[in-house]
Formats: C-alpha cells, structure tokens, sequence
C-alpha cells in the first residue's frame, strides 16, 4: 500500500467507535501501559490506541493511534501525543508536551512513520493529553464519554465543535 499524506489524515480524523475496552497491562521496564482497539465507523479500517505512562515520571507519557491495516501485513503508528521526556541535542522538542504525526513520505521509504513534530499543543498533563486525543482522532462522543470521561466533568475540551446551547 502506497500512502499519501491525505489518506494518513483521513484515518486520524474519521469517526472512530471503541471495539474493545481499554485495558490495563502489566507494568512493563517501568511504564503502565493501556490499550483498546477502535474501528471506523463505515467498518473499513481497524486501529489499536494506547496510553503509556512512566510509573516514576508522571509527566512521561505516550498516547498513540497505530493503524492496522486488514488486508496487509503490520502495523503503523499515525499519531503519538507525548508529555515531556527529557531533553537531548537531537531531539530539543522532547523538553515539553509535543505530537508525532506520521508522513507519508517516511512510511513509503519504510522509516519510522511519526517524524513530523507539533510543539505548539493545547495541553499540559495526560489528563489534559487523553482529552486532546480523543477529540483528535474523533472518538464517538458516547464512547468518549464511557472510557475517557473528562475530568470534572467538563465537556468543552473534547466536542469544542458541538454547539452546545
């Protein structure tokens, strides 16, 4: 399968339904980590979501959408929305919250696909993160609010877009 840039947001911005609840692994070289399996809604693409949290670094998160294509081989990582997790000279953007978005152009040339880097993001925490990428990847609103129920109660964050009167 050849991807386009286009097709890459198009699977991150379908409406998605939950297939299979989040669950809780096993802590694994010190991260907690939850998947759940998505589909969108017309039935023709299968995705798995994640949410890995470091058990000492709080703030050290990955939330991901991977797309697992049905009629190929393996799995690939469209979207990862990251808190902080340290510094380095090849990577400065890693000193705070940020998004890796997966581009055409290096899952065609079989690289790591999620190379492109959003700095600029409207939150800080892994509450604020979960909310951000539920809205993001256009979670159904009944399944949003049944496995990822915003702190507070608050529903601005995740359907911003609904007019709500």
């Amino acid at each position: 399968m050849i991807f386009s840039d286009e097709l890459i947001l198009a699977l991150i911005s379908c409406d998605k339904r939950i297939t299979n609840s989040p669950k809780k692994s096993p802590p694994m070289r010190g991260s907690e980590k939850k998947k759940f399996l998505l589909e969108s809604l017309d039935g023709q693409h299968s995705f798995i979501g994640f949410i890995s949290r470091n058990q000492t670094f709080q703030e050290n998160f990955s939330i991901g959408l991977v797309y697992n294509p049905k009629d190929e081989k393996g799995k690939i990582v469209l979207l990862r929305v990251n808190g902080p997790h340290g510094l380095n000279e090849n990577a400065p953007h890693h000193d705070g919250p940020h998004v890796h978005l997966a581009t055409a152009d290096r899952i065609n040339a079989g690289l790591r696909p999620e190379g492109q880097i959003e700095t600029d993001v409207p939150y800080q925490t892994i509450e604020e993160a979960v909310q951000y990428f539920v809205s993001r990847i256009k979670i159904i609103k009944e399944d949003a609010l049944r496995y990822f129920p915003p702190p507070n109660n608050q529903l601005d964050f995740i359907f911003a877009e609904d007019d709500i009167s």
